[in-house]
């Protein structure tokens, strides 16, 4: 994968034609709006894992993980996974778009759920469920569910680079594009939690027993949530040819590794500001163009205090910064896409929305946070979305509203 997705590369501009979001506070994007906009903890409570130590976690109710009519590849990611996905495709079908021709799905997980209720039941010694690893417990699995049930005969893509997984599959869909090989990329993806994923966290000393507070000088630690987010990708020129309006405009990507541990940042985040450099230099922007920054934000010390330096370092104090994990939690490989679904309804609506639970501001976090309310934007306001994973490996996404002139 290159750097950064240039505009100027191809004539190729990019709308987002539909939006797909389920999470912890519910089954599609108006819940996921909606809640957006309203203060408070909306989490299902843990109802689904026995562990011996307190946590919190954001869980997704069992009738929003879509049915398929593929058994045999079915996944509680791959199924969330779809949920989302199927929005996405039905808003923009709706709003008179053809089907994806292009599918990627970010994930950290895949099937791994179901490679997990095998190992429980072998070693409670009972007959473990029928399962077939390469249609269910692989990576890739949830990209073939989605790919099957949603009749898509173009390229399918899976990417697994932690919780940038989704940012660089939006990112990728974008360079599928602007290359020619699609004209209409269905990209994000998701993660379904699993006993693995909370207890690796936990043995980390990354989760706290109570809700994550983004950049807060107390804040206790992640919270880990499940969700899916996608995003319809299209070229521009086909959406206004046809007579019809994008939702916002995708300017460009820059990604970028830290060097330096498997899961911490450097303090003075080097990788974060030059993800975010080369983001802005794909999209042919400034510093100066940008209005909001939707944090990657997860509530840990570290990656906090990291991402609220380079932030610092490019934009001072003026942005107004959010984060969604104070409300859905961290989505690991869902992250991305569910983030860049809210930058997108912030765009429609013209609002930023709050950063839910955060009150004040860590001293060692230099940046000002979206106040109690959201502040308004302009119609063609800059966004930028930041993702940033376990590895070192940073990305970030660059939206844009419509504006005037579309």
């Amino acid at each position: 994968m290159s750097d950064t997705v240039t505009p100027s590369a191809s004539p190729y501009r990019i709308g987002i034609t539909g939006i797909g979001a389920v999470s912890a506070v519910g089954p599609d994007v108006p819940a996921f709006g909606e809640a957006l906009k309203t203060p408070g903890r909306v989490f299902v409570p843990n109802n689904r894992f026995d562990l011996d130590f307190e946590v919190v976690v954001g869980l997704a109710r069992p009738d929003w993980f879509a049915p398929s009519d593929h058994p045999e590849l079915e996944s509680p990611t791959g199924n969330l996974c779809l949920a989302a996905a199927g929005e996405c495709v039905t808003q923009a079908r709706r709003r008179g778009g053809a089907p994806p021709d292009g599918l990627i799905v970010g994930t950290s997980t895949g099937g791994q759920s179901c490679s997990e209720a095998v190992m429980f039941s072998l070693l409670d010694g009972t007959p473990p469920p029928e399962y077939d690893y390469k249609a269910q417990g692989c990576i890739a699995g949830p990209s073939r569910l989605l790919a099957r049930q949603l009749e898509i005969v173009g390229p399918v893509h899976t990417v697994s680079t932690a919780c940038t997984s989704s940012a660089n599959a939006i990112a990728l869909g974008a360079m599928w594009i602007r290359s020619g090989r699609c004209r209409r990329v269905l990209a994000g993806g998701g993660d379904a939690l699993c006993h693995t994923t909370i207890t690796s966290f936990h043995a980390l000393e990354l989760t706290g027993s109570k809700m994550c507070t983004p950049f807060a000088p107390d804040r206790p630690g992640l919270t880990l949530g499940e969700g899916a987010g996608f995003l319809m990708l299209e070229r521009l020129d086909d959406v206004l040819a046809d007579g019809r309006k994008p939702l916002a405009h995708f300017l460009g990507a820059g990604m970028s590794s830290d060097a330096h541990h498997m899961t911490a940042p450097p303090k003075d985040g080097n990788g974060a500001v030059l993800a975010m450099e080369r983001a802005l230099e794909a999209a042919g922007l400034t510093t100066e163009d940008v209005a909001h920054i939707n944090a990657h934000g997860t509530g840990t010390r570290l990656n906090d205090d990291a991402e609220a330096r380079a932030i610092h370092h490019l934009f001072g104090d003026r942005l107004p910064v959010t984060s969604c994990k104070g409300l859905i939690g961290h989505t690991l490989g869902g992250a991305g896409g569910l983030e860049a679904v809210a930058t997108v309804l912030s765009l429609v609506e013209g609002r930023t929305f709050e950063s839910l639970g955060t009150t004040s501001i860590d001293a060692e976090c230099p940046i000002a946070v979206v106040p109690p309310g959201g502040t308004t934007l302009e119609g063609a306001s800059v966004i930028l979305s930041n993702s940033f994973a376990f590895g070192g490996n940073n990305c970030t996404l660059v939206f844009r509203g419509l504006g005037k002139n579309r």
